[in-house]
């Protein structure tokens, strides 16, 4: 078991993350403003093609205790799931060119395809788009790709977020429940601590009030707070055996700040799931 960290995050990492909280800066005000944002084709937005600088080496380190895997796994590398901390900032510039209330997303899940190691200490070459758009019943789902690499290879983790807007039409139906006939057993469990979202925000800027203020997790739809999606899946990928080279995931429930059990369990199908304490499936997807 990978029990609670009491591991301290510096707060110094605040200031590499300023583009992200630029952009959450600008859904704040976007939220509050009584102009209307025209939508036009999604199709015909630019894509973003940037080099930037990576994340420091003690950002990455930090991040890396945090996820729970050991330091030897990754000598000179930034783990491929690390891309919510540059990926973030992109996918906010490209939805920013959208009508879609911001304020209000809905992370769905990820898709990582792994081609090679993302180095340490070189400059990052980023290429964003948004990939599909699908509206139907009321919600817009919407896919982000994230291509991170370096001028000299600029391919090596592929990464597609997908998200989802409730539209005005928005109607709520009934998941269908499907038989489970798989045959699962348990790589291991993690718990994680009330503060847990202020240290995953500290490492990624992903500061969404409901993972680390209290007050207003209470009045989200979760009634307290919950710990990103992007962090369930950093910390339920290291169990998984080596290497990685292609993983797609969808969650499905919150896993509520503080938790304890929560299982990592795989299939022979090479399916994955989180499961919660309460037995709850958080976390289901699909691995090679």
């Amino acid at each position: 078991m990978r029990g609670v960290r009491y591991q301290q995050i510096p707060l110094q990492f605040l200031f590499e993350h300023q583009t992200t909280l630029a952009g959450l800066g600008k859904i704040v005000l976007r939220s509050f403003s009584k102009a209307k944002v025209q939508q036009g084709d999604w199709q015909a937005l630019a894509p973003i093609k940037e080099i930037i600088q990576p994340p420091s080496d003690e950002l990455v380190k930090h991040y890396i205790e945090w996820s729970g895997a050991s330091a030897r796994k990754y000598p000179d590398s930034i783990p491929a799931h690390m891309v919510s901390q540059w990926g973030l900032s992109f996918a906010t510039r490209l939805l920013l060119q959208t009508s879609y209330p911001l304020s209000q997303v809905i992370n769905q899940g990820v898709s990582l395809k792994i081609y090679g190691d993302i180095p340490r200490n070189k400059k990052l070459l980023i290429q964003a788009k948004i990939a599909s758009v699908d509206e139907r019943n009321g919600l817009a789902r919407v896919s982000v790709q994230i291509i991170t690499g370096t001028i000299t290879q600029p391919t090596l983790v592929e990464a597609v977020l997908h998200m989802a807007f409730i539209l005005p039409n928005f109607e709520k139906t009934k998941r269908t429940e499907t038989t489970d006939n798989e045959n699962w057993h348990s790589l291991g469990e993690w718990s994680a601590t009330a503060d847990d979202g202020f240290k995953f925000a500290l490492l990624t800027g992903d500061f969404n009030p409901i993972h680390w203020v209290g007050p207003l997790a209470k009045l989200s739809s979760f009634g307290q707070k919950v710990l990103h999606g992007f962090g369930v899946f950093a910390r339920s990928f290291e169990f998984l055996p080596e290497p990685i080279q292609q993983i797609d995931v969808r969650f499905l429930k919150p896993v509520k700040l503080p938790s304890t059990d929560n299982q990592v369990e795989i299939s022979t199908e090479q399916h994955i799931r989180v499961v919660g304490s309460a037995g709850q499936i958080c976390l289901m997807g699909q691995y090679s």
